[in-house]
């Protein structure tokens, strides 16, 4: 049983490493064009940028994000993960039909503010980076349901995070976070929570907000102490919450 949990937690994370594609329904007027079809060459793409909605350069050596990129206006997935990027150019906000973007596996340690231009961005992937905060414009990402933050450097989540209404899977593990926001208590839609292998020992009152919906939240690998892990339980009687053995600490 204990493998089989295990198992379950590990699902949303490798959901976000492993995408690359989306199907997305073809009831708009595309002109014959395969909405689906996945280009992994950017010399291929730029033959008809119109036609481009799945981009995959993944695994490409890149060092910096291909200008001609921001050629496809109606690019809906990108896959820029494991590359060698240290830096997102403020053009990113102009791909303004994106719905996923995978960044992970890469050198980023910031984010440009016009990151939260990408009003129909639904999934964002920036685990493992150098990343030591989100900006505060991660708030304007109204359509976000998925975000993983996971395996960064960030020792703040900024309370705007708090504005991200359609949120379901948060994922911060492996960060440097002390604390939460209490504005992580106005995710009404959120059910997955991610902290594990942080240093937080106590949440925001706040977050018994949403108690009825979030059912999942992984506190595992923290120097929490009894009394502190009982309180958490009781401001999310109805979550399974998953803890390390209680220690002898503050």
């Amino acid at each position: 049983m204990r493998f089989i949990r295990k198992a379950v937690l590990l699902l949303p994370a490798m959901f976000f490493c492993c995408i690359t594609r989306v199907t997305y329904s073809q009831n708009n007027d595309t002109g014959g064009t395969d909405i689906n079809k996945e280009f992994t060459s950017l010399e291929e793409a730029l033959k008809n940028p119109q036609d481009v909605y799945i981009l995959n350069l993944s695994r490409q050596h890149l060092k910096q994000v291909p200008a001609e990129i921001f050629s496809f206006t109606n690019l809906e997935v990108l896959n820029l993960s494991h590359n060698g990027l240290s830096e997102l150019p403020p053009q990113i906000g102009t791909l303004e039909h994106l719905r996923v973007l995978n960044l992970s596996h890469n050198k980023l340690t910031e984010l440009p503010v016009e990151t939260g231009q990408l009003e129909t961005l639904s999934i964002l992937n920036l685990s493992c980076n150098k990343l030591f905060s989100l900006p505060v414009t991660i708030g304007w990402l109204k359509n976000l349901s998925s975000l993983d933050a996971s395996r960064n450097k960030m020792t703040m989540i900024p309370s705007t995070l708090g504005n991200l209404s359609k949120l379901k899977t948060l994922i911060l593990n492996q960060n440097l976070l002390t604390s939460l926001p209490s504005e992580i208590g106005n995710l009404q839609q959120l059910t997955y929570l991610d902290l594990w292998g942080n240093a937080i020992s106590v949440l925001p009152e706040e977050i018994s907000k949403i108690s009825g919906t979030l059912k999942e939240l992984d506190m595992r690998d923290m120097a929490i102490n009894f009394d502190k892990q009982k309180h958490i339980q009781d401001l999310l009687p109805d979550t399974e919450i998953y803890f390390s053995k209680s220690c002898n600490c503050q």
